[in-house]
């Protein structure tokens, strides 16, 4: 075990987060359906010589069914397999409706293993880039470190390459194409600020000065006339620069339904050519996974069900109590006591580990079991919606546990009414839903 993965991991719990890496470790429930998208990711991943695919699944369910905590292990299981990851959260600053800034957002979330903590689309077209260099290099014997004619037709073949590299990913648009050559051009010439903004042209940034592009010879920007062409490059993109494929992730599209009806009209017209572009495979090595609400996707009203040619892409056969995953709609349960129960068992041996004690001494089974049992009790139904607050308590019983005396410890099994109070406080005073939203 990597420690300070794990500590990274109790970190997260303490301030009541899920795990941004290293949620495995403490992964109980829902092992079916991430071993589903683990390989549907695998099937629609690029293989030299061979066709590739893409594809795409809905997890849905109540808050707290354990929907942010599966993204966070198959994000970080995407990235420890070579896959470029990209989250979204949809929200009043990221509109479904507005599908150039949900591609601005998903190029500025852009993330691979190596880099984890800023957009990584500068280092995946250079790759491409400097991969297409070395080719050009050794195919004409050139030293362009030495010789400025060989540099000059090293930039001469190179645009030729783009060019001819960038029609094999269907890109006919030539801004395109011009913006990525103005993109290599400025890095052999130095000029950061035009590299720059060539890199944000691309990526959507809708304040390009103009001067710039006039530099780059690129005119409009991304927008939903030609978006699909822009994921189609960046794919392309990916694959030569050796990754394994594109996981995008859209999160929160239940926030759709806050909006007023031509804006909720629009944002799943735009979510339907998005899930017709991954089905027919039009987007090769991109798999799309989205998350929402029962009410998104079972309401009549204010849901996926108003409009119809979007919910006919996803409505479930329904088979009785058989689960069949292979369906795009995916739905997780409630998270009840007794998974709260082995949860906390993985976390108290994490804790362990992490801190090289024998947590089990003071937080044996029978005490985790009447600790979840009592929270769960104390909070009855809402149980349910409070995973994150168990875990982040339960991470502090166990910091607690390591100095002090068992009587002060076993006194912890009685949830405080402090805390009862100020969720149920919550609840009465904004409503179930924005009180849970507050809470997790």
């Amino acid at each position: 075990m990597d420690l300070e993965l794990g500590k990274s991991v109790i970190k997260a719990l303490h301030n009541g987060n899920v795990p941004s890496i290293g949620a495995g470790y403490i992964m109980a429930g829902h092992e079916e359906e991430k071993n589903k998208i683990v390989e549907e990711l695998e099937y629609i991943r690029f293989e030299k010589n061979k066709t590739s695919h893409s594809g795409f699944k809905m997890l849905y369910g109540p808050y707290g069914s354990g929907k942010s905590f599966l993204c966070e292990i198959l994000k970080d299981e995407a990235l420890a397999s070579n896959f470029v990851v990209s989250e979204v959260v949809i929200s009043r600053n990221t509109q479904l409706h507005n599908f150039e800034t949900v591609y601005n957002k998903i190029m500025a979330g852009l993330r691979t293993d190596e880099f984890r903590e800023f957009s990584a689309f500068r280092i995946i077209i250079e790759n491409w880039l400097n991969k297409s260099k070395k080719e050009i290099i050794k195919k004409f014997d050139l030293d362009p470190d030495e010789n400025e004619k060989d540099e000059e037709k090293l930039v001469q073949k190179l645009e030729e390459k783009i060019l001819i590299e960038l029609g094999k990913a269907n890109t006919t648009n030539p801004s395109i194409i011009n913006a990525v050559s103005g993109f290599y051009k400025a890095v052999i010439n130095g000029d950061h600020a035009l590299a720059q903004n060539a890199l944000g042209w691309l990526a959507g940034e809708q304040h390009v000065q103009t001067n710039f592009k006039k530099q780059m010879n690129v005119k409009g920007n991304v927008d939903k006339t030609n978006v699909f062409e822009f994921l189609r490059t960046l794919l392309y993109i990916i694959e030569q620069s050796g990754y394994a494929g594109l996981l995008i992730i859209i999160d929160e599209v239940e926030t759709v339904r806050k909006e007023r009806r031509d804006v909720r009209y629009q944002a799943y017209e735009n979510l339907r050519m998005l899930l017709d572009m991954v089905s027919k495979d039009n987007l090769p090595g991109c798999y799309l996974l989205l998350t929402g609400t029962d009410d998104l996707v079972e309401q009549e009203d204010r849901g996926i069900k108003e409009h119809d040619a979007l919910y006919t892409r996803l409505e479930p056969i329904r088979l009785g109590d058989i689960k069949v995953l292979d369906q795009p709609l995916m739905r997780l349960s409630r998270f009840d006591t007794q998974q709260l129960i082995n949860v906390a068992k993985k976390v108290r041996d994490l804790h362990s580990s992490v801190y090289n004690w024998n947590a089990d001494d003071k937080i044996s089974d029978t005490f985790i079991t009447q600790y979840a049992t009592n929270f769960s009790k104390a909070f009855g139904k809402e149980i349910s919606t409070l995973p994150r607050t168990f875990l982040k308590n339960f991470a502090f019983i166990l910091e607690a546990a390591k100095t002090e005396s068992m009587s002060k410890i076993k006194s912890l099994l009685n949830i405080s009414e402090e805390q009862i109070q100020s969720v149920n406080k919550q609840i009465e005073q904004f409503g179930r839903e924005t009180a849970m939203d507050i809470e997790l």
